[in-house]
């Protein structure tokens, strides 16, 4: 800690700057003047809440003091901390939903890194030509990141793009590709049979098909009790950003057979630690949604 200066200290300094001088007047501070005292700061950062998903041409409007637009980023950045950031999406989960992830966390709270790796995880997403769709920015803190007035929150509009029927998915996915593939993890001594794996499907319709239901039922594969509307929960969502990111940016696909490969491509790139971090996440996760109480994490 820096000691104060004693009055005989103070006096010589004065008595010095005097003599030198010939007045007791303080030099200006050298550079522009601040535009921004210590009272804006606090109008800032109310500002800034109310309007948390705007630009800063928009939050400079609702300002009293005129600044210019770099200033203005300056001052939120160093006096309020927050950054703009890429809004994290999470799915609208009701009351309901809240409750059947909060149940499924608690279920397999216990469950070890050696279970979870005998779950065959599924899901199903999209990939398009072009850039990824306008995504929602906001003001926070790292801190605040995953705060709920900082998250977007995705809701099922209802529509419907072209899904394969539960029939035509079973010829194409189970018996040409689910089938093998546990055969593999058999021969490779992960499990003795079919009875030791453990299938995670989401609730899209041909999943709780009746047909579906018979066949998986017919060939003794055991499907997971996996909550609705809770894609945060599985570990592969974490793989479709890294792969959108990939085919974009790596790949960077014009046509339709361009983007077929550029997926696969993507999809086979996958260093085999990063699936391996994503599987030995899932009992942090539990905790996680045990802990938020089986809201969005």
């Amino acid at each position: 800690m820096p000691q104060s200066l004693d009055e005989g200290t103070r006096g010589q300094i004065v008595g010095m700057r005097a003599s030198e001088r010939g007045d007791l007047i303080s030099l200006p501070i050298p550079g522009r003047p601040k535009k921004l005292n210590d009272c804006h700061p606090r109008q800032l950062a109310c500002v800034v809440q109310q309007n948390i998903c705007k630009k800063l041409a928009k939050i400079k409007k609702h300002i009293t003091i005129y600044v210019s637009i770099n200033t203005l980023g300056i001052a939120i950045h160093k006096d309020l901390g927050k950054q703009s950031c890429i809004a994290v999406k999470k799915p609208y989960l009701s009351p309901v939903h809240m409750e059947q992830q909060l149940k499924f966390a608690w279920q397999h709270l216990s469950s070890t890194i050696e279970q979870w790796s005998r779950v065959i995880w599924t899901d199903e997403s999209s990939f398009k030509l072009g850039k990824w769709s306008t995504r929602t920015r906001v003001w926070c803190t790292p801190q605040e990141k995953y705060e709920l007035e900082s998250i977007t929150i995705n809701h099922q509009s209802g529509q419907r793009s072209f899904m394969r029927s539960a029939i035509n998915f079973i010829s194409n996915v189970y018996k040409p590709s689910l089938i093998p593939f546990y055969n593999e993890l058999i021969d490779a001594g992960v499990a003795e049979n079919y009875n030791q794996l453990t299938l995670m499907e989401d609730g899209t319709p041909i999943h709780t098909a009746q047909v579906s239901n018979d066949w998986r039922q017919f060939n003794n594969i055991h499907k997971l009790q996996w909550p609705a509307n809770s894609p945060d929960l599985n570990p592969i969502e974490n793989l479709w950003f890294k792969m959108r990111y990939m085919v974009t940016n790596l790949f960077n696909p014009k046509t339709m057979e361009e983007l077929k490969a550029a997926v696969n491509a993507a999809w086979g790139g996958i260093p085999f630690e990063h699936l391996y971090n994503i599987l030995v996440s899932m009992p942090h996760r539990m905790q996680a949604v045990v802990n938020a109480r089986g809201a969005p994490v």
